[in-house]
């Protein structure tokens, strides 16, 4: 960096000398023959350091070094006084006038230059220090402002004193003019009224905010432009969005910051403060804490709501199916109602949850709520990494070996609709790139082309993961992590949803019995108390394959608590992954020798069992039809 040094001397040939000296040590020089320049020149100059001359016509140097720290420009800038005179009386005085230095005449050219120096370095080394207290003192005023927002609204539980007492704060931190909170935001109303807390009572539409307004197109574009991030939508001149002039003549608005929040239950809502008295350029800190503001009462507050809206609605707590979901537990309710508030935003969802918890059965219930468009599914573990990229975006012909066409992508087919990634965590780090590209901005390449393409797709993602954790292990973009995950549904666990269990089972019965015209009719009191004690480590999945294979290799009309144990005992469960016993032992252990049919069906129901039930998965490892293994199953039964 190239500073800056201003010289203020009326002798022309001191001005030459140190022009010289101070141009061959790299310093970027200016010179004033008089005070009177000098005080109009720092104003376009800006210098780091200033060499003030004492006597001089007109003017001297104390009284120029007196303006000049008068002037909010210089007023940090280091002085040194030059002078023939060696009065220690002016040397005290210049010094009194917080100059940093004095230089007596004749002076050495090396020794001024050392003396700039040092002082540039401890003006530099001053400036840093005070951008520290500064910053300092920010973080100090931030954590305050949390800790006060949080213990006024955790002081009460009542959900409109929570919303006073969080405005009253915000109006205090941001030294604003409102804060508000509408709840619930739903651009699609017909009407909206939001509470508010005002530090004036002047500025137009303060009165009517609080009453029904009917809904404009001005504001239902903030609220869907709001409900299409998760970070706050700045309002200001020197900011990506301008306030609609009908807002700022009905409401006064110059500036404004909103934010969308979103409660594990119940609707949307909406954050916000305004500007009426001036328009405000919002700073980052301000924009930052404003964030985390909203952070913070989306926890506490949307809680309260959350519980609130719990009771105030019983039909949605008596759902004991949803789409194709089965389920009337008050784990499941929660999902539904979770599903039910965000189907009709465009906001990306992340769902997780252990395997076998119906992760992909969620998406669907979501994309089916939102009659939007196609659903495309894509197993992002399932499909090779050097070929994924080319499944979701499409590639053009020639783009590698085998590319003999042009090929529309999983995103170009989802367009208008809903794209779902499933296991998002086995993305590759260079794909997790792209694919942050594409959920940000809805644009994409396909492979081999430059050409960039725009699609209308709302992405929903799916992980049996951690993926917070494995962001900070290095395997996950954490800026990918918190662009897909919006809003998270986590669904539940088999074990912890009670008499679920027994739903899903009789669900699972009637329809394999259907399938496989089975004379199965219900579930014994027994087997209904060997289900509920069970751990579940393959959830909904598992419990299917039970009842399919308890099914497929017994006779009868009710399912026993023997048949449910002959099935379950052949797992255990170490560390909780689900392991079958005697693993190792061959598929079939032949003893002595028997015919082929006898060895055939040994190794079907070992196949068959092999793969949990799934008869499906037992046909394409044995290499054979569908209906050819339900065909010897059948011959099995009626020859036992």
């Amino acid at each position: 960096m190239t500073h800056k040094i201003l010289i203020v001397d009326d002798e022309s040939k001191n001005l030459e000398i140190l022009n010289e000296c101070l141009h061959n040590a790299d310093f970027k020089v200016s010179v004033a023959e008089d005070g009177e320049m000098a005080l109009k020149l720092v104003n376009y100059v800006k210098p780091d350091l200033i060499l003030l001359d004492i006597v001089m016509p007109e003017m001297d140097g104390f009284e120029v070094c007196r303006r000049l720290k008068q002037n909010e420009m210089t007023q940090g800038t280091p002085i040194i006084f030059l002078t023939a005179k060696t009065d220690s009386v002016d040397k005290v005085k210049g010094l009194e006038m917080s100059a940093v230095d004095y230089i007596t005449k004749p002076f050495q050219p090396v020794e001024v230059v050392a003396r700039i120096n040092k002082h540039l370095i401890i003006s530099n080394l001053r400036k840093q220090l005070e951008a520290k207290n500064v910053q300092l003192q920010g973080h100090v005023y931030h954590l305050e402002s949390l800790a006060s927002l949080g213990k006024v609204i955790n002081e009460t539980q009542d959900v409109a004193q929570m919303m006073i007492n969080a405005m009253q704060v915000t109006l205090a931190v941001f030294k604003c003019d409102r804060a508000w909170l509408l709840y619930p935001c739903d651009p699609n109303a017909t009407s909206w009224r939001v509470p508010i807390e005002v530090t004036s009572s002047e500025y137009p539409g303060a009165n009517i905010l609080n009453t029904d307004i009917p809904m404009q197109p001005a504001i239902a574009e903030i609220m869907h432009n709001a409900l299409s991030t998760t970070e706050p939508i700045v309002f200001g001149l020197e900011h990506e969005y301008k306030m609609p002039p009908k807002i700022t003549e009905q409401f006064a608005v110059q500036s404004q910051i909103n934010q969308a929040i979103y409660p594990k239950i119940g609707k949307p809502w909406l954050f916000g403060i305004h500007q009426c008295s001036h328009a405000r350029i919002w700073t980052e800190n301000e924009i930052k804490l404003f964030q985390e503001f909203g952070q913070q009462i989306g926890v506490s507050l949307g809680l309260s709501i959350s519980v609130d809206e719990l009771h105030k609605s019983k039909v949605r707590l008596s759902r004991s199916s949803y789409y194709n979901f089965i389920g009337a537990s008050m784990p499941m309710q929660i999902v539904y109602q979770s599903i039910d508030d965000v189907a009709l935003s465009n906001v990306s969802i992340l769902i997780t949850g252990e395997t076998g918890t119906g992760k992909e059965l969620c998406a669907e219930a979501i994309h089916k709520k939102s009659e939007k468009g196609p659903f495309v599914v894509c197993n992002c573990a399932t499909i090779a990494k050097d070929l994924l990229e080319s499944h979701l975006f499409g590639h053009v012909k020639g783009a590698f070996t085998g590319a003999v066409s042009d090929k529309k992508g999983l995103v170009y087919e989802a367009n208008g609709g809903t794209l779902f990634l499933d296991e998002i965590g086995e993305l590759s780090v260079s794909m997790q790139s792209s694919l942050l590209r594409f959920v940000q901005t809805n644009t994409f390449h396909k492979v081999g082309s430059h050409k960039t393409e725009q699609v209308n797709v709302r992405v929903i993602c799916a992980t049996n993961q951690n993926l917070l954790i494995e962001s900070k292990k290095g395997k996950f973009r954490e800026d990918l992590y918190y662009r897909i995950n919006t809003v998270e549904i986590e669904l539940p666990v088999l074990r912890k949803r009670g008499q679920d269990i027994i739903l899903l089972a009789n669900f699972f019965l009637e329809r394999f019995a259907l399938e496989e015209q089975s004379k199965f009719r219900g579930l014994s009191a027994e087997a209904e108390k060997k289900l509920l004690t069970y751990e579940w480590p393959g959830n909904v999945r598992q419990l299917k394959n039970t009842i399919h294979n308890v099914m497929l290799v017994n006779d009868g009309e009710l399912i026993t608590d023997k048949m449910i144990a002959a099935r379950m005992d052949k797992f255990v469960q170490h560390d909780d992954v689900l392991v079958e016993e005697n693993k190792k032992i061959p598929v079939v252990t032949i003893n002595e020798f028997c015919s082929f049919k006898e060895i055939e069906k040994k190794v079907i129901l070992k196949c068959i069992e092999h793969c949990d039930g799934n008869v499906n998965e037992a046909a394409k490892l044995l290499g054979i039809s569908r209906a050819t293994v339900f065909n010897k199953l059948k011959q099995y039964k009626n020859h036992s």
